[in-house]
This record gives C-alpha cells, structure tokens and sequence, in this order.
C-alpha cells in the first residue's frame, strides 16, 4: 500500500545517520548506446557496497531491545547479509547470514569483517530451508532480505532522493531480485509526486516478478535460478514485493547474460564505475528496451538507472568479462 509522502521523509530521516545520500551521476559517454540522457544513481558507493542498510536499518529500528537481544538473522546471496551485518552492528545486535555455498567469496568475507556469524549451505532454497529450522531451534528473530513492508519502506529513502535530484526524469530502471528495491524506490518516486516510467529489469534465468506478473500471482522459480547476476537470483515470489510491483511499476522486462557483461563492462571503461553484475542490469535494460518503452509512453530523453552495488570479486572479472 501507498503511503503518504511524509511517512516516507520520516523513515528516511530516522536512518539518515548511517545512511549515505548517493551521487547522481551524469554519464554523458552512455548516451549513444542508450539513446538518450544517462543518469546513474550510484548505490555501490553506498555502506557495505549496496543499497540494502537502508531496509536493514529501519526494520532493525522498529524492534526492542527483545527482538535485538534473540539474535537477528537472514538468508542472502550476500549483500543483504552485508545489510544485516552492518545494521546490527550499529546496533550492538548479533547478526547471523545463511548463505548459499555458491556466494561470492568477497560478499561473505565483508560480511563476517562485519562480525555477523556466517553458514554457508546449499542452493538459495536449501539455505532458507536451514535458516527456518536455526530459527525455531534458537529463537532468532527472522530479518527478510527483500520481502517485507520494512524493507520496502526503508528502501523508499532511495525513490525519495531521485524524485529530489532528478524531478523531469522520464524513466528510472531498477533490477530485480526479490523486489524489494524497486518496491521501495516506486513507493518513494510516487509518493513524492514522480511521474516517470518505472521499469524493472531482471535477467531472465531468474525471472520471478516477470513470471509472477503473467500469472497474476507470486510464483516462485522452478529450481535454482541461473544467471551471473548473483544478487538477482532471488527463487521465490514475492507476497509484499509482488503487488506494489503490480500496481506502481510500468513493465518488467528481461535481459540475457551477455547484456549484462556489456553493460558491466560499459560501466567500468565509460563510467569508471565498478559495479557487480546484479547493478548492471537496469543499464543492459535501457540499452535493450529503451526504443520499445518509447513506443508505449513516449520520448524518454532522460533516464536514470540505479547502479545498486559494486560488491564484485576482482576473481571473478575475467570470466565475466
């Protein structure tokens, strides 16, 4: 549900203090391949690397000192585990990430640099699977990566800063993995008045909300999903993620793999920006869709894709790239 744009100032004021406002960046040297005016919004320059404090903060921030006190846990490819660990840190909590045994190696080392206690088990489902039985074993209070109204509205920090710094843009891109980004960032663009084109992207061997939306209900992904882009290979459907999505954003659309490498790759070289496959999917869906969202709602001269981390092992480039 839409809330009012006031309730959204409150929350990103309350984690304003271990929040970073994120630059605006003008990419001139994109405008060619994209065909238009190329704003990047930088979340990779964000704590831990990534967007996720600012969910982790709020909902961390609505607990006592009970709910703080059990131990706070969650399952991740990794940069919501950073998120948590982060968070919980500022609050003197103990943090705990189910990981799968797949995550990237950096991602799990800064997470545990951060003192959250890290298991490493399975595909994404397996670790979920383990993380609801550590919970009713051990009592630890479950921190949702995505799915979940707190970090959808503490996400809405970020839709609130590119309504304030980019009020004429005529689309915003946002990859998807469980959607609780484009969530938050649609929430926050609408409420502060946006009236841009919100597109979500998503790698189509992990499809969820594109599949859900032609289902008309949460689906999750039969099997694990496959693509670089870890931190979009989200398995389930989302029960708080889907009907914003549904309601608020314009289209989900999909890119392949090797959009996304040349996506990547047109970041580091034309932006000198070092950004991990997953923040690399809003510019490969600029790129691909641009032309077709035209069509449907008009001249997008102005477009800004969110960058959303750059959590990316330096082991990994030469097979990515």
């Amino acid at each position: 549900m839409l809330r009012p744009e006031a309730h959204y100032r409150g929350i990103a004021a309350a984690i304003a203090p271990h929040v970073k406002r994120t630059p605006l960046l003008r990419a001139e040297a994109l405008d060619a391949s994209a065909g238009c005016e190329v704003w990047l919004k930088a979340e990779l320059f964000q704590h831990t690397g990534s967007y996720k404090p600012r969910g982790m903060l709020h909902a961390l921030g609505l607990l006592g000192a009970e709910g703080l006190s059990r131990g706070l846990i969650t399952f991740s490819a990794g940069n919501a585990a950073l998120g948590l660990a982060y968070a919980a840190n500022r609050r003197g909590a103990r943090a705990i990430a189910v990981m799968p045994e797949g995550a990237s190696a950096i991602k799990v080392s800064a997470a545990r640099a951060l003192g959250a206690e890290v298991i490493l088990h399975g595909t994404a489902k397996e670790a979920f699977a383990l993380m609801q039985q550590m919970i009713a074993e051990k009592g630890y209070h479950y921190v949702p990566p995505s799915d979940h109204p707190d970090m959808i509205e503490g996400n809405a920090s970020l839709g609130l800063e590119i309504a304030d710094d980019a009020p004429d843009a005529d689309a915003v891109f946002v990859p998807i993995g469980g959607g609780g980004m484009i969530s938050g960032v649609a929430s926050g663009l609408r409420a502060a008045g946006s009236n841009a084109v919100i597109v979500g992207i998503e790698p189509v061997g992990a499809a969820v909300m594109h599949r859900s939306l032609a289902n008309g209900r949460p689906t999750d992904h039969d099997g694990p999903p496959q693509t670089i882009a870890d931190g979009l290979a989200y398995p389930f459907g989302g029960r708080y993620t889907y009907p914003i999505v549904r309601d608020l954003v314009q289209r989900v659309d999909l890119v392949e793999d090797e959009e996304i490498r040349r996506a990547m790759l047109a970041l580091m070289t034309e932006a000198k920006l070092y950004a991990e496959p997953s923040a690399a999917a809003g510019l490969a869906g600029l790129v691909r869709h641009r032309a077709a969202l035209a069509d449907a709602y008009g001249p997008i001269r102005k477009a800004v894709v969110v960058v959303s981390g750059g959590n990316l092992d330096p082991v990994r480039l030469k097979d990515l790239l």
